[in-house]
């Protein structure tokens, strides 16, 4: 089976500064069979990733966040 690429969010912190959570909207990544999602390892360095969410999400809130849009 072919491997595909796709659009993801990446929800991470950085290595160095673990009190808020960041966002990244990455394009044209590889999908393995499996569905996981391969990301370059100069994008991996510094960065412990949380989640990766299909397509380009906004994340309304986060821990200790209360939502802007209420």
């Amino acid at each position: 089976m072919a491997s595909e690429s796709n659009t993801v969010t990446v929800l991470y912190y950085h290595q160095s500064d673990m009190t808020s959570i960041c966002t990244d909207v990455l394009e044209n990544l590889k999908v393995e069979p499996d569905k996981r999602v391969i990301f370059p390892r100069s994008y991996r360095e510094d960065k412990i990733i949380i989640a990766v969410l299909d397509g380009n999400c906004h994340v309304r809130n986060s821990l200790g966040d209360r939502s802007l849009f209420s």
